[in-house]
């Protein structure tokens, strides 16, 4: 690359976008690193996310950043592992004149409840030099998977190939802090994010899944009458209006964007959330604790599997038997095996006897059941219970929507034959998510990811 025919491209690049130089000039280099990640081995580690991906796919004039960032499916979140990958990162199309190192790495203490990153980078082209950090977090789920997107790059004639966020799950994680930061929210680019997101369109059904799969994994109510109360406070809050205007006057991209219509478009997204009415187990006078089967062998697929216990997984109940209550009026298990073997665990504890009832068996994997994992991936290659259409069964097996009436219908039963009783139900995950589902009046999909870990206890009162 020649020094004055990018000087010339970077001119051209910030006339016609209407973007400062400097700003230009941040495009070229991140624009660059984007694409050694997509020559190196480790291209399937990142996933790329925030304020530079919106800039890409919603407009160049629609933000700027001073940083790339990423959610991280590698190995090891350790420092060296990550300044290793990153400096291979660096390393690569070394003929192109832009030079990248690594200067250091520290804590991102606003996301240490995940584990986060941020590796400082130096990059240098001739005479001309930035700054700038790589944030690097795990945690957040992306939903349904990463997305391979294909960029142009400005400045190559070359095009490149990385693992992004869905549209949904950004939308989801804009909304979610919204919510959870109420009106001491002063993000006001979530705002207008959030407008443009919802102009350039998503998939509804998508955007159902990836809200519940992301405020739960953050820990934020979904509940409807929770969601709208707190929007209502948000934008009746003066405040959240004045730091938006100013926003607003003080960048040209968003000058042409209201409050209101940002408050519209939360609005609309808001209304494309498919609630449904919550069962409240307080109807039923019902206090219902429920137990995930510890962990379980994982020589056969799931499901209807017999698979048992491993040690590690008696130790898990073992260690849960502690946090459950004695006073339990009904206790009730699937009648699987690794569901039976806990509940055995906790009947001898605590001194009682479950009924066993297949009502609450996990999905019917019909004839992948018992399978080795070499079996399944020579009969039956990818058909995983998130890959299932929710009418499509498993061979001789339910299908996600049947499995979801099931469980429904028998949770229904035990809450209106068992009034005013204090329940423990030893389960499936599968089963757990239904149940949380119904609870909170949320949609079920057979792509959540909600399950809680094994050996948990779930309390629903």
């Amino acid at each position: 690359m020649e020094l004055g025919k990018v000087k010339s491209q970077i001119e051209r690049y910030s006339k016609e976008n209407g973007i400062d130089v400097q700003v230009a000039w941040d495009s070229f280099f991140f624009n660059e690193f984007l694409y050694r990640i997509s020559l190196s081995k480790y291209k399937y580690n990142y996933v790329f996310k925030g304020g530079f991906f919106l800039q890409k796919i919603l407009g160049v004039g629609t933000r700027s950043t001073m940083d790339l960032d990423f959610k991280y499916s590698g190995a090891s979140m350790a420092d060296q592992e990550l300044i290793r990958e990153i400096e291979e990162i660096c390393a690569l199309n070394g003929e192109s004149n832009i030079l990248f190192s690594v200067s250091g790495i520290e804590d991102i203490k606003a996301e240490m409840k995940y584990g986060a990153k941020s590796l400082r980078i130096n990059a240098m082209f001739f005479n001309i030099r930035k700054r700038f950090s790589i944030d690097i977090a795990t945690g957040d789920t992306v939903t349904p998977a990463p997305v391979e997107h294909v960029f142009s790059n400005p400045f190559r004639t070359e095009s490149f190939e990385i693992l992004t966020y869905s549209v949904e799950s950004v939308i989801s994680e804009k909304l979610e802090t919204l919510v959870s930061k109420g009106v001491n929210n002063s993000r006001s680019k979530d705002l207008l994010d959030l407008y443009l997101l919802r102009e350039r369109g998503y998939d509804k059904a998508f955007l159902n899944v990836a809200l519940i799969n992301t405020f739960f994994h953050r820990g934020t109510p979904l509940e409807k009458n929770y969601v709208k109360g707190t929007l209502e406070r948000v934008f009746s809050f003066f405040r959240v209006r004045e730091l938006y205007e100013n926003y607003s006057r003080k960048n040209r991209f968003a000058s042409d964007i209201s409050f209101d219509m940002c408050r519209e478009a939360v609005w609309a997204i808001f209304s494309d959330i498919l609630y449904s009415e919550p069962i409240s187990v307080k109807d039923y006078g019902v206090e219902i604790h429920l137990v995930r089967h510890g962990k379980d062998e994982k020589d056969k697929l799931g499901g209807w599997s017999d698979s048992h216990l491993t040690e590690n997984g008696k130790a898990q109940i073992l260690n849960l038997v502690s946090e459950l209550d004695r006073d339990y009026d009904l206790l009730i298990s699937s009648d699987l095996v690794r569901a039976r073997e806990s509940a055995m665990i906790i009947g001898k504890v605590l001194g009682k006897d479950f009924i066993f009832d297949a009502s609450f068996r996990e999905t019917n994997n019909g004839r992948l059941k018992n399978l080795t994992v070499e079996e399944f991936q020579k009969k039956y290659p990818g058909m995983y219970f998130s890959s299932l259409r929710m009418d499509e069964c498993y061979p001789g097996g339910e299908s996600p929507m049947s499995f979801q009436n099931r469980v429904s219908k028998a949770f229904l039963r035990i809450l209106d034959e068992n009034r005013n009783k204090k329940i423990l139900l030893v389960t499936h995950g599968g089963v757990i998510t239904v149940i949380l589902c119904c609870v909170q009046g949320l949609g079920f999909s057979n792509l959540l990811k909600i399950t809680p870990p094994t050996g948990s206890v779930t309390k629903i009162d």
